[in-house]
């Protein structure tokens, strides 16, 4: 091996090593104002570490129902900082759009509820608008 064949392997290996940089830890799994979504035909789920959150965004749900299940829905806000003109909400529609929720986020909440879909109409659509939302945002829609 020559010498110039030595030293272009060198730089190559030196290279490698230093430009190579490693993915951020994150402690919650969660991307910073990037929603985390799994949708599927019993079960949805919305997670979201935002900070400053701006973006809206609209989901078409999955849910097959019928008149005789139940939905449960779970809703966890914490880590909540408030800005002066933050009005964030949370809408859930229905296949006649119709609205089955429609929630402020305005502060740390923990929220658990059921009801039949029989009453509310099969779940259809969730809208998230948000205006410089800060908070740790977790969502579960379950249906049984």
């Amino acid at each position: 091996m020559n010498l110039n064949t030595f030293n272009i392997a060198i730089y190559v290996i030196i290279i490698l090593f230093t430009g190579c940089v490693a993915p951020p830890d994150y402690d919650d799994g969660l991307l910073e104002n990037i929603p985390a979504i799994v949708n599927e035909d019993d079960y949805f789920s919305l997670s979201l570490d935002s900070k400053g959150h701006t973006q809206n965004y609209s989901w078409d749900l999955e849910f097959m129902s019928t008149s005789e299940d139940t939905l449960y829905t779970s809703l966890i806000i914490k880590n909540y900082f408030s800005a002066i003109a933050d009005s964030s909400i949370l809408i859930l529609y229905n296949t006649n759009e119709a609205e089955i929720f429609n929630i402020l986020l305005n502060g740390e909440t923990t929220s658990i509820s059921e009801i039949a879909i029989e009453y509310i109409g099969n779940p259809h659509r969730l809208e998230l608008t948000s205006n410089k939302l800060n908070c740790m945002l977790d969502l579960q829609l379950i249906k049984q």
